[in-house]
């Protein structure tokens, strides 16, 4: 899903990442050369590194953690790997601060317990970076998905249920919109039978639907490819095993009313 915190469509938070991550890394690398040349340049050059990474990771930290709460879909795997990503960062934020505070200058040589200690934090780090990885090329938050007739994103709130979703004319088929009701994520969308409404929670591992495809009257999950009938919400194509939500629409005044889960007709059994 695209990035909140974005620049004409690039997410800033992988620009950033860059920063802290060499940085770190150099401040690790100049410590070690130093303690095996006795070279007080760079020692310097470590402790200015590891000053300079933990002001690159506060602004990295910022674009991240508003991506993480407002693109990253609730209840879904990639919410977890994200709070653990942000945390195993902030760790190595934590280390290298209390490195930085141990030392007595810049030119003061580090000792067994500070090369020790941003070892673990390097190790950290690249455990850190899987983790973002996965959330980049396997979960997809940040990534802004142009496929073929869908358009153009589309997101909207909603104070309740009572206001409209949307005008059936701003969907045309195959496009969808993702409607936000308090804590209730529901997508909106065209298909060859008309307009339709299901719960954007994929049943797998909790990815956005609304960032997938419709095609037909069947959606695909972007994050592992499970398809769903959108009438019935039954599963046509695994991983997934269970059926998504569907809600009912009525379309009054050409306005797209969804109907909440509390207010649809109990089914047959």
């Amino acid at each position: 899903m695209r990035s909140r915190a974005q620049i004409a469509s690039h997410p800033i938070h992988p620009m950033l990442i860059v920063l802290p991550l060499g940085l770190f890394l150099g401040s690790w690398i100049f410590d070690l050369t130093g303690k095996a040349t006795n070279n007080e340049l760079l020692w310097a050059a470590s402790y200015y590194c590891g000053i300079a990474g933990i002001v690159g990771g506060f602004c990295a930290a910022i674009p991240g953690v508003m991506d993480w709460i407002g693109v990253v879909p609730p209840r879904s795997s990639a919410k977890k790997r994200g709070l653990l990503h942000g945390g195993l960062n902030t760790l190595v934020l934590i280390v290298f601060i209390i490195i930085a505070a141990r030392r007595s200058s810049a030119i003061a040589e580090p000792g067994a317990f500070e090369l020790g200690l941003m070892t673990l934090a390097i190790a950290t780090l690249v455990i850190s970076g899987w983790l973002g990885g996965t959330l980049s090329y396997r979960n997809q938050i940040g990534v802004d998905h142009r496929y073929a007739n869908a358009g153009t994103w589309k997101e909207r709130s909603l104070e309740s249920w009572a206001r409209p979703a949307c005008n059936q004319s701003e969907l045309s088929e195959g496009q969808m919109m993702l409607v936000r009701v308090a804590d209730e994520r529901v997508v909106v969308g065209r298909c060859p039978e008309g307009i339709i409404a299901f719960s954007d929670h994929c049943t797998h591992k909790g990815g956005p639907l609304s960032d997938g495809a419709l095609v037909g009257c069947t959606v695909q999950c972007p994050w592992h490819g499970s398809q769903f009938d959108v009438h019935t919400g039954r599963v046509v194509a695994g991983p997934a095993k269970n059926k998504i939500d569907i809600y009912t629409t009525e379309i009054r005044g050409g306005e797209v009313y969804v109907k909440p889960q509390r207010d649809q007709a109990p089914k047959a059994a």
